[in-house]
């Protein structure tokens, strides 16, 4: 297609665990029902980290382009009604084949979310895997009929954004963070019930808070020994959706509690989550997390801004400070509307 180039800039990984490199590689061409995107910003989630340790669920071929989410423009149409009708509009999107850490990608039209015209493409960038995931994870709590919940790795975005839905929903959310600034930043912030896993009666006081508030629904984002320690303080019938593996280590489940709590651990992952909804479903969600990007639930707290030239290192130091707020690598093409956040 004339109005796109021969090769693009990308951020490739060339195996698991490898560290990540720049090049020029054939700048994708859309299939019918697929949209070719400029894309302007992504962040950086857990789920990335996982997909570049080769630890995510997606089973793409190496060498990849890393990325599960972002904005940009769309700038070609492969054809069918849906793609061409998003051409020519700003987009978040979640990525198709391959990732969208790169001047281009090429996205599945079902997987596009037209942005509101006065939306900054910063902003849009993160409108799928955190809002969607906090959604999610709240929407299991009342499913099963539950009015509390455990939050494990609280201090980042996504452990905000589940309290904030969770408060829309009338769910009390019991925090764990690790440091003791974050139990009084979460604390200023609002949050009622919040504790710090290195306390030396950490478990201790996560039983008690489970007590009072008969909690059975937790949120593991963790794995390891946080997990033994979920299971130890939930009320019998329980349930532990994990999420996440942060500490990088196999849950630690104890037979003896598993059996006589009758507790139920199992995995969540949101793209099949979402595969289980409708599309009416899935429209009414897309469109309650636009809503709710600029002041709502879904807002996210942009930290740093990183050109794509200059990303290689950039999910290391995200993995280091996550807690601080959202990194962006962007291509430079668009203004993300953001204020000035160095680099």
């Amino acid at each position: 297609m004339k109005d796109l180039p021969d090769t693009m800039r990308a951020l490739v990984l060339e195996e698991a665990g490898q560290r990540l490199a720049v090049k020029d590689v054939p700048c994708p061409r859309p299939k019918p029902g697929e949209v070719v995107v400029r894309m302007a910003a992504s962040p950086i989630n857990p789920s990335d980290l996982a997909m570049l340790r080769g630890e995510y669920g997606l089973a793409w071929p190496y060498p990849l382009i890393p990325g599960l989410e972002g904005s940009g423009h769309v700038v070609a149409s492969g054809g069918g009604l849906i793609a061409t009708m998003m051409k020519g509009k700003n987009v978040a999107v979640a990525a198709g084949k391959q990732g969208v850490w790169a001047e281009y990608a090429a996205i599945p039209a079902n997987q596009v979310l037209p942005l509101p015209a006065d939306m900054p493409l910063g902003v849009g960038a993160s409108s799928f895997v955190n809002p969607l995931t906090a959604m999610a994870l709240v929407s299991e709590v009342r499913r099963a009929g539950q009015w509390s919940a455990i939050s494990t790795a609280a201090g980042g975005a996504l452990g905000a954004m589940i309290r904030r839905r969770a408060r829309q929903k009338g769910v009390k959310i019991i925090n764990i963070v690790r440091r003791d600034a974050q139990v009084e930043d979460l604390k200023a912030d609002g949050a009622r019930y919040v504790l710090n896993e290195t306390d030396a009666d950490f478990e201790a006081q996560l039983a008690d808070l489970c007590k009072e508030l008969r909690c059975k629904m937790a949120f593991d984002a963790v794995g390891g020994q946080m997990t033994y320690a979920l299971a130890q303080a939930l009320r019998a019938d329980g349930r532990i959706l994990v999420y996440g593996g942060l500490a990088d280590k196999a849950i630690a489940l104890h037979p003896g509690t598993m059996i006589f709590k009758e507790l139920d651990v199992r995995g969540f992952w949101l793209s099949k989550w979402l595969a289980r909804k409708s599309v009416p479903q899935m429209l009414l969600l897309t469109r309650e997390v636009t809503k709710s990007l600029q002041g709502g639930f879904a807002e996210t707290h942009v930290a740093k801004v990183v050109p794509l030239e200059e990303a290689t290192d950039a999910p290391a130091a995200y993995a280091e400070a996550m807690s601080a707020g959202k990194t962006l690598i962007s291509t430079g093409a668009y203004d993300l509307g953001l204020p000035d956040l160095g680099s």
